[in-house]
């Protein structure tokens, strides 16, 4: 390579996934691709001309990056992109159609099926619902969730993610309930019909957890309850939220927000009862419309904690301390075994929980600490 200041710039690139941009003289971006690898990509480039279609890497003088969590990321910055800048030899992004996409029917009971590219009446991705929105379900437009780098990837995570979430696939409503309902698979809403507000809850958890999965602009809040043989009992809320950048639209990584972290002495419950405890605190903290609503509630705990987010019209999911995690929905007796989900999917509900412990914990030995004094 002639280019001394170029191939600084490449030795520079961090080894990690994100979307680079290849300019030329003045500056213009002419080419924007992603990578699992960004420095590895970007010297293949370089090493391989003769793979472009057309011969553009002389024009290259300048690159620029933005490194992102995961490839899917990268994946979806690099559409936008090609979209927004128009680069000439990107021309159009014609590998649409290799990607999958999660579709939602625009029906009173959404079946969930795999599409390889979005019909153009609905778009490419569908935003996520706001979890102050209504959760009742109308006839819309589908919706679209994606685009997903791995098949296979996405196709284990519906096929787990539907044991807590039992979500229908069959094309037309049947007159009985089909083999998956025995599985416990599907909730039968061709037979259940009177279920349609329950349903509706579980297609916005799905649609929360998918969210997660994909790295939408999103906020989960998780909760916990810690006490000192059953005296002394506080609650914990930590909050996870996307940090967006200009160029991320929406997209980030999710982070702690610790100024919106709370506190909550438990005041009404006698003894150690971690659900009570649990409602109590759900309770007070719903009752401040002044605080941003969640678009997700995880719950330490397990099928019982649950029990304390009865009634509530946001996505609730709880995920319980066993080897490797167990994630609970109030939708099915089934559990996922979190490992089996996609990785930044279990590392990010891992983290969030382990932080609500702590955080519990942390106010307990305050408490402790200030009684002895």
């Amino acid at each position: 390579m002639e280019n001394k200041n170029l191939e600084e710039e490449i030795e520079n690139l961090p080894d990690k996934p994100g979307v680079y941009f290849f300019k030329n003289a003045q500056e213009a971006v002419i080419y924007v691709g992603k990578a699992k690898n960004l420095k590895k990509r970007v010297k293949n480039h370089f090493q391989k001309p003769d793979q472009h279609a057309f011969d553009f890497i002389s024009q290259i003088t300048g690159i620029d990056f933005i490194q992102t969590a995961t490839e899917n990321e990268a994946l979806i910055l690099e559409q936008q992109f090609i979209k927004k800048l128009q680069p000439r030899w990107n021309v159009e992004w014609k590998d649409d159609k290799n990607y999958f996409y999660i579709s939602l029917t625009a029906e009173q009971f959404p079946r969930i099926y795999l599409t390889h590219q979005p019909s153009a009446r609905t778009g490419v991705r569908a935003k996520l619902s706001l979890a102050s929105e209504s959760l009742a379900l109308t006839p819309q437009s589908e919706n679209i969730f994606g685009p997903f780098v791995s098949g296979r990837e996405v196709k284990a995570f519906l096929r787990e993610i539907r044991k807590a979430l039992p979500y229908r696939t069959c094309r037309n409503l049947a007159k009985k309930p089909c083999f998956y309902q025995s599985l416990g698979l599907c909730v039968a809403p061709c037979i259940y019909k009177k279920t349609k507000a329950s349903y509706g809850k579980m297609i916005a958890t799905l649609k929360a957890i998918i969210g997660v999965y994909l790295g939408n602009n999103l906020r989960v809040e998780c909760y916990d309850i810690s006490n000192l043989s059953g005296t002394l009992a506080v609650g914990s809320m930590v909050v996870f939220e996307n940090s967006k950048s200009a160029f991320a639209q929406g997209f980030g990584e999710t982070k702690p927000n610790k100024n919106e972290y709370r506190k909550f002495k438990i005041k009404t419950v006698v003894g150690q009862n971690d659900v009570a405890s649990l409602r109590e605190v759900l309770t007070r903290r719903l009752n401040h419309d002044e605080w941003p609503k969640p678009d997700l509630i995880l719950l330490d705990g397990g099928k019982g904690q649950l029990k304390a987010a009865k009634g509530i019209d946001i996505p609730v999911i709880a995920l319980a301390k066993t080897s490797g995690g167990r994630l609970f929905s109030p939708f099915s007796k089934n559990y996922v075994n979190l490992e089996k989900l996609p990785k930044n999917v279990t590392d990010l509900l891992l983290q969030i929980r382990d932080e609500a412990h702590r955080f519990a914990i942390s106010f307990n030995k305050q408490r402790r600490t200030a009684l002895i004094k």
